[in-house]
């Protein structure tokens, strides 16, 4: 049987390396897009650079969610902690990842300044922030309400990504002398997209933790919840006639 201070013990060690991870993952975020945004090459390496620290607390992450599953075998929430643990690490690489690669195209915007700002790429990182903060709030919350939140801003991040890659095709026809820039901020946009994904999944992964409940495929959800119903209204028609 677990000992069940211990496992409380390596369970809070294992949130406060997800909350480091998502902390410097959000610090990331923020160079790569100053980067972006005043073409600075010099900040740009070190978002890059920075990108290695990651690497590490991911795998100091994974050994912790081993080591609790070897000594303790959770069951039940705690499970459901250590799956969740286990993805969000994932996603957050992923986003430390798409860092990276905003802070690479930096370079090409040195020579065509304020180009970012007649897009929504600015907001759209804002969005795609403010998700991740709260996504890392909810999970240390045990918030399915935040969860949620951050679930429904994804829609509003996907609709500006599509707008913007009408503003871009539009200025890529319009602005020949700026196309190499543009295609790069094609680049950006679906970088940022992906951004907001990863935070909708760790969102979705907080709703399961805390309610049991897997909303990553909403439409299955309610095709089984019709069919149990169905299910049951055939049984309770039998049992009538």
């Amino acid at each position: 049987m677990s000992n069940r201070p211990s496992l409380d013990r390596e369970l809070a060690l294992l949130r406060g390396l997800i909350a480091e991870m998502a902390n410097h993952v959000d610090a990331q975020f923020a160079d790569a897009m100053n980067a972006l945004l005043q073409g600075d090459a010099e900040l740009s390496e070190q978002v890059r650079a920075g990108d290695d620290a990651v690497d590490a607390l991911e795998l100091r992450i994974d050994e912790q969610c081993e080591r609790i599953l070897a000594l303790h075998a959770p069951v039940a929430v705690d499970l459901r902690m250590l799956i969740m643990a286990v993805k969000m690490n994932t996603d957050l690489e992923r986003i430390g990842d798409h860092c990276s690669n905003l802070a690479r195209n930096a370079p090409y915007f040195a020579n065509a300044p304020g180009l970012l700002n007649r897009t929504h790429l600015p907001k759209m990182a804002d969005m795609s922030r403010t998700m991740l903060r709260e996504a890392e709030d909810a999970f240390l919350d045990d918030d399915r309400l935040k969860a949620r939140k951050v679930i429904a801003r994804d829609l509003q991040v996907n609709r500006l990504h599509d707008e913007t890659f009408s503003t871009l095709t539009e200025m890529y026809e319009d602005d020949p002398d700026h196309a190499g820039a543009i295609s790069h901020l094609l680049t950006v946009n679906k970088a940022l997209e992906r951004i907001s994904d990863h935070a909708k999944n760790i969102a979705q992964g907080i709703v399961f933790m805390v309610e049991g409940r897997d909303i990553r495929h909403g439409r299955l959800d309610e095709a089984e919840d019709d069919a149990a119903d169905a299910s049951g209204s055939g049984e309770m028609s039998a049992r009538e006639a």
